[in-house]
């Protein structure tokens, strides 16, 4: 009795830490799986271009686990940076990491906000933020929103459902934030929200090659 007993014993750990290794590869799998390519991002493309830059004081700590961040400009016109960034567990960034946050702790002044449509990314609607920031006299406008795995989402609540579901479906948590932002000239930012509406339906294609899916 007590043999069989042992032996049952054995074969309950060998069968756990089986599905453990089985379920940590399918999680390393999945990550692995779904991991952007930046280099799928082009430096030139219908008149803009850009240089790669590394990640400035002004923007705070890179919480990403990967991250692109190049600055466009197109026939001399003011630049566009971009910022894009991947992270495998995205319900634990937004809570500690959204640009409102991360501007404000970098001593940026917000002076308006809002909510717009961006237009359509994969076919599905993209509902994003603006902000308009100043520091030290200076202004920019800055737009952004996330990605839920491969679709953009609305706001945390619908998120949070719709990660549930990516995750119970998938084994996915992963998601990305996509920002841009351009300098505004005293009075011009209307002109400063066109470069950024011209800029984003230009970068579409670049965004969807490099985005997981």
């Amino acid at each position: 009795m007590d043999s069989e007993r042992k032996n049952f014993i054995i074969l309950t750990i060998l069968f756990s830490f089986t599905a453990v290794l089985g379920h940590a590869a399918a999680r390393y799998h999945t990550y692995y799986a779904h991991l952007p390519d930046w280099s799928a991002v082009l430096g030139e493309f219908n008149g803009w271009r850009t240089m790669d830059a590394t990640l400035e004081p002004v923007y705070g700590d890179d919480p990403s686990e990967s991250s692109l961040l190049r600055i466009y400009s197109r026939r001399g016109g003011k630049p566009v940076i971009v910022y894009i960034a991947f992270y495998g567990d995205l319900a634990k960034i937004l809570e500690l990491h959204t640009p409102d946050r991360c501007y404000s702790g970098q001593g940026w002044r917000i002076l308006s906000s809002r909510s717009f449509s961006a237009g359509t990314f994969r076919g599905k609607p993209i509902p994003a933020k603006e902000m308009v920031v100043e520091k030290d006299g200076a202004q920019r406008l800055v737009q952004w929103w996330y990605m839920a795995g491969p679709r953009p989402f609305r706001n945390r609540i619908r998120y949070v459902y719709a990660m549930l579901a990516l995750s119970a479906l998938t084994g996915r948590t992963d998601g990305d934030l996509v920002r841009f932002e351009t300098l505004i000239e005293a009075g011009q930012e209307a002109t400063a929200s066109k470069r950024l509406e011209d800029f984003r339906e230009s970068f579409q294609d670049q965004l969807d090659r490099a985005l997981p899916r």
